[in-house]
């Protein structure tokens, strides 16, 4: 069920988000050799439960990911909230960790699932890392439940996936690689395994 919207966070979030995005893109444009590739079936509905999901491979993820998305799309994609591990979120950088649209993983009030769920109820888009933790070397992991319950949480969401590469640096002056897709996720995945989430993410 929706519930009053907070209007200072929803658009505080929503340009600070946008803000960190930009930023990352042109960072990225001088530092990177980026490719990005966007692939949805629709435009981005505000109304409409939408849910997120990538793999994680660095701290600068969310806003690179969003980056593949030209300024009208960021705009109607925006605010983005994405779960962030608690002890990090309550660190010295929890102020600008919360301007770019991270919430706790776990504490009082509304954190961790709960939280996801409400957001995308509630005009935000959730963005969530179903394997939990920055993943090197592409070894992946048995991503969490997480994903699961925020989408049997909602009513017909809608399920984007992204995909990033980051390419190590092998020289200092070097530009590696950046690839970020994003792409709505097949009819065929099924939502109540994220096993198959993350199959679809990576062989997307």
């Amino acid at each position: 069920m929706k519930q009053t919207k907070n209007s200072f966070d929803y658009w505080y979030v929503r340009f600070g988000g946008i803000i960190a995005v930009r930023i990352i893109r042109r960072w990225a444009s001088i530092h990177r050799r980026a490719s990005y590739t966007v692939s949805l079936n629709r435009p981005i509905d505000g109304s409409e439960a939408t849910v997120i999901a990538a793999n994680h491979q660095t701290m600068f993820d969310p806003p690179a990911v969003f980056s593949c998305l030209s300024l009208p799309d960021l705009w109607r994609m925006s605010p983005a909230k994405f779960m962030t591990w608690h002890t990090y979120y309550n660190g010295r950088f929890k102020l600008p960790l919360y301007t770019t649209g991270c919430y706790s993983s776990h504490g009082d009030g509304l954190v961790g699932t709960d939280a996801a769920i409400h957001y995308a109820n509630n005009g935000y888009r959730s963005f969530i890392f179903p394997e939990g933790k920055r993943i090197k070397n592409n070894k992946r992991t048995t991503p969490y439940n997480g994903i699961s319950t925020v989408l049997g949480g909602l009513d017909s969401p809608r399920l984007i996936l992204a995909h990033i590469t980051w390419e190590n640096r092998q020289k200092f002056f070097s530009r590696p690689k950046l690839s970020v897709r994003m792409f709505d996720a097949p009819d065929s995945v099924d939502h109540s395994r994220p096993d198959t989430i993350m199959d679809a993410i990576y062989d997307g």
